[in-house]
């Protein structure tokens, strides 16, 4: 075994090994973002939304960085796997809804799961954009 093929196998090892404890980091803050957003979602409310729509708009946006996050946490989804992960989060998301109309302070929404919905989307589109983003940097 020559010194540069040596070398490989030592950066290859350690890449692997840093690999694993990042997505090891990367599935607790998933897990703990899951908790933390439910938790939120079950609290009461304080005053009046800032504007028409912000609670549709704050789901969009939850479920995006969701998404993200659980993509990030289950690297090596490919093609229909995906699936899993829309799946599991939209479910989440009508746990959510139904719990919520369980309490005497919030409402189950059906057009909080449409929200939910595009959230997911966004964060998968942007999950591609970064990718992309960081193939094309690597390239340089």
């Amino acid at each position: 075994m020559d010194v540069q093929s040596s070398n490989h196998s030592v950066r290859s090892g350690l890449r692997t090994s840093v690999g694993k404890h990042q997505v090891i980091v990367w599935r607790l803050v998933f897990f703990f973002m899951l908790c933390a957003v439910m938790t939120l979602a079950l609290l009461p409310t304080i005053g009046t939304p800032g504007f028409a729509g912000q609670d549709k708009l704050i789901h969009l946006i939850v479920f995006s960085v969701l998404f993200f996050m659980g993509a990030k946490a289950h690297q090596g989804l490919i093609s229909w796997k995906w699936l899993y992960l829309y799946l599991g989060l939209f479910s989440y998301g009508v746990l959510m809804e139904l719990l919520q109309g369980q309490t005497s302070y919030r409402s189950m929404e059906v057009w909080d799961l449409v929200a939910d919905s595009l959230g997911l989307m966004v964060g998968h589109s942007a999950l591609k954009l970064f990718s992309k983003y960081q193939n094309f940097k690597q390239g340089f």
